[in-house]
């Protein structure tokens, strides 16, 4: 899964960033191992929240969370 490039300030230069932060990840509640084994890319020196990022995690959530949700089979009680 390809994700968008999350974005990064330094005064007036905005740039692509290497990753999204642990902050923008748990402001949307995903796990950060669950995010790296989707493909969505995590930058551990970055602690910095940006709203356009979490718009797109916002996104990108919607697929991690189908994808991931399978009925686990359980055993039925023997009475």
């Amino acid at each position: 899964m390809q994700s968008a490039k999350p974005t990064v300030r330094k005064g007036y230069i905005i740039r692509t960033g290497r990753g999204y932060s642990f902050d923008e990840l748990k402001e949307v509640g995903i796990d950060p191992r669950i995010a790296r084994k989707s493909g969505v890319s995590v930058d551990v020196w970055r602690h910095t929240k940006y709203f356009e990022n979490i718009e797109q995690l916002k996104s990108i959530s919607k697929t991690i969370q189908s994808r991931g949700s399978k009925p686990k089979a359980t055993k039925a009680k023997k009475e």
